[in-house]
């Protein structure tokens, strides 16, 4: 029984693999198809709508603390499961009707769709290529496109930090994490990753509205988020460090200023390989906040730091996506071996 169990499992793990090794290599040959989007919803779009009418259905701040945070966890519920068992049912059609090696291929085309490297490396290099260009105002739109923060007034040195704390932190959002939960749970799997992480940036905010209602949504992206920024960390530092224990240890001491569990792992990693601080006082709206430093060398980022973050992206993406082929190889040869 106990043979039976580790083998269905590993078969599963086999297939998941399979999906997200032909997903990574499409997203990375073609990223997201604009012409299809430009025409019908991007599937996060229909998730996004789910979550908004969940919000309007369920989310009343008049209610109690408690009561707000229950409607919230069942709001969530609702916001996972339903693409979650969409993913599922999806995934075991093709399986059941159509070849393998097309089933395969239909199932990483799907799952390209929530991987990000393309489009995140495209809008990076667009803030680049502005900053390459000397034009400012060209620039501040073109980062005004990946952080929330006020960009109006930033000068190149601002500009290009944004651009680099976006970049690593959304290679573990967009990249890493979703590829974790898609090698562990095929489609449903990166599609319950994506409808946490979606409600986590709708909801998740400790503003009045959704102080307490968004708690579940806030709470459980930490949680599913936790080992993708580790391993995020783990790629950067891999890909750079000459010295990647006492790097590693450095990052550990300097994740923990960043005021998120998790996105301080990438920036630390980041900052540190490329020798410059990144987070610090930065504004959103007519809001400053104050938030220390990360990392250690120079508080002036260059355009040339930006450039090398992107070339350092690719390689800690290139990194683990052999890490998924070894793993298929390794996971495969075992399968035909006991056989």
């Amino acid at each position: 029984m106990k043979k039976l169990f580790i083998y269905v499992i590993q078969t599963l793990l086999l297939r998941h693999l399979k999906i997200m090794a032909i997903a990574i290599l499409i997203d990375a040959i073609w990223g997201d198809p604009k012409q299809i989007y430009s025409k019908i919803p991007h599937p996060i779009v229909w998730i996004g709508n789910l979550i908004g009418l969940l919000d309007k259905k369920f989310n009343h701040p008049t209610e109690a603390p408690q009561q707000q945070k229950r409607k919230g966890f069942i709001a969530l519920g609702l916001a996972v499961t339903i693409p979650s068992i969409t993913g599922y049912l999806l995934q075991k059609i093709i399986f059941n009707f159509l070849p393998k090696p097309i089933a395969y291929l239909i199932s990483g085309m799907i799952g390209s769709i929530f991987v990000a490297r393309r489009s995140l490396h495209e809008h990076v290099q667009n803030v680049a290529n502005a900053l390459d260009q000397s034009d400012i105002n060209l620039a501040r739109h073109a980062v005004s496109q990946i952080v929330g923060r006020n960009t109006e007034q930033l000068d190149q040195s601002g500009i290009a930090r944004a651009a680099i704390e976006s970049l690593a932190e959304n290679f573990s959002d967009g990249v890493t994490a979703p590829i974790f939960w898609g090698c562990v749970g095929g489609l449903p799997g990166i599609i319950a990753y994506k409808a946490i992480n979606t409600a986590d940036s709708m909801i998740g905010h400790k503003t009045k509205k959704h102080l307490f209602f968004g708690y579940a949504a806030a709470k459980t992206d930490d949680y599913v988020n936790y080992p993708a920024s580790r391993l995020s960390a783990l790629w950067i530092i891999l890909a750079a460090s000459k010295h990647p224990i006492a790097d590693f240890q450095f990052i550990v001491h300097e994740a923990k200023k960043h005021n998120s569990p998790n996105a301080g792992w990438p920036e630390a990693a980041m900052a540190t390989c490329l020798s410059i601080y990144l987070a610090g006082p930065r504004q959103y709206q007519n809001t400053v906040i104050n938030t220390p430093w990360i990392g250690r060398g120079r508080k002036t980022v260059s355009k040339s730091n930006l450039n090398n973050a992107l070339k350092l992206f690719s390689l800690a993406c290139n990194l683990y996506y052999l890490f998924v082929l070894l793993s298929l190889y390794v996971l495969t040869k075992s399968i035909i071996t006991k056989n």
